[in-house]
């Protein structure tokens, strides 16, 4: 393995961007639409875009880990699946559940959700050390706490690959795109949403672990892979993993999903979409997709005068309107709207095992690395 960190670090990968790109002599090219700044940038080199100097940091390994392990296999399957493969073999499919999660949870705005969460946490416990003080507990919402974005980042991509066990079940469909428009991709392109929670207010509507969990990506502007819980959808026509879209409106909203996860960027293929592009975001700006609350679940005085309190933050999903047509919830699903459920409790105890193993290895071995420099 090259031990040598790139500085230009892409959190969407090269290869997947190329699919979107344009046809130069040198290298490949891409559209860009700026959020920020209003404005579409031309023929911007993929080697450029939906990329920070050292996202995951100076001399990390993770870049290097991300690069030979996850996005080096998940190519070959994507390439593959582009150009009109359509059957996914069990190993691939594999291997595209760790690279899916691990580029959901490894963008920047993917970092910045964390980020989000983690503070709306620590403000619900800065609040009530306030209070208990008698200092004004709306003090806590003054400040946020900075966390190490290339750390976090890090983390996160890592995360994704450790978790990806829990989307073993879901089963995989292609959307090909046979009308004139063009599907974009984001500098968030992994979409995830539980249409059958939609109307649910419960903190796990969002989980991974949910039952009626989907997922969208992009692969070019004729391809959208998507993932589901079979025991809740039904996608496109009966016996069949593939849908022939031929309804603009089903290309709309899958784009909206890409404009909604979007934080600074949109690329695209044909220069001709820049005012459809700016369109979409514009009408899609103000839909926050997920939104944390946090609160107290209990407080108690324990011995001594000393309080325990047992904090909660919980992710909402906003109510999204509207699903592609392909999509359907089965008639007997549609009992479970409103009683939240995992989709398998004993597989998701297993990988918080397995998570709770890794984290006490990584204590101990850092614990005898201590004992070992004498410290």
């Amino acid at each position: 393995m090259n031990n040598k960190a790139a500085k230009n670090q892409h959190y969407v990968p090269q290869f997947l961007l190329k699919h979107f790109g344009i046809n130069t002599k040198k290298t490949k090219r891409i559209n860009i639409f700026d959020i920020q700044k209003d404005a579409v940038r031309y023929n911007q080199s993929i080697s450029q875009v939906f990329s920070q100097n050292y996202f995951y940091g100076k001399g990390s390994e993770a870049d290097i880990f991300i690069a030979e392990e996850i996005e080096a296999p998940a190519s070959g399957v994507i390439n593959k699946i582009v150009d009109g493969t359509f059957s996914i073999a069990e190993n691939d499919l594999t291997v595209l559940h760790r690279f899916i999660l691990s580029l959901f949870y490894r963008t920047p705005e993917a970092v910045e959700r964390a980020s989000s969460f983690m503070n709306t946490q620590l403000e619900s416990v800065v609040s009530e050390l306030l209070y208990l003080n008698d200092f004004n507990p709306a003090l806590a919402s003054s400040g946020s706490f900075d966390f190490y974005q290339d750390r976090l980042a890090s983390i996160l991509a890592i995360q994704g690959v450790l978790d990806a066990m829990i989307l073993r079940d879901l089963e995989y469909h292609i959307i090909e795109n046979e009308t004139s428009l063009e599907f974009y991709i984001s500098d968030h392109p992994v979409f995830m949403y539980n249409w059958l929670y939609r109307n649910l207010h419960q903190p796990g509507v969002t989980s991974i672990t949910a039952l009626g969990l989907q997922v969208f990506l992009p692969l070019s502007p004729r391809i959208t892979l998507c993932l589901y819980d079979p025991k809740v959808y039904k996608y496109g026509s009966r016996g069949s993993s593939v849908t022939h879209l031929s309804n603009e409106g089903d290309i709309e909203i899958l784009n909206s999903f890409q404009a909604i996860n979007s934080a600074s960027i949109i690329g695209f293929h044909l220069k001709e979409d820049e005012i459809r592009v700016k369109r979409l975001y514009k009408k899609c700006s103000h839909i926050e997709l997920h939104r944390y609350e946090s609160g107290i679940l209990s407080t108690k005085e324990i011995d001594d005068g000393k309080i325990k309190s047992t904090h909660f933050v919980f992710t909402k999903q906003a109510k999204l309107r509207r699903m592609p047509s392909f999509v359907r919830i089965k008639k007997r699903s549609k009992s479970h709207a409103f009683s939240y459920q995992e989709r398998d409790p004993a597989l998701s105890e297993k990988l918080i095992e397995y998570k709770r193993l890794i984290h006490q290895n990584m204590r101990d071995n850092s614990a005898n690395s201590n004992e070992e420099d004498g410290l």
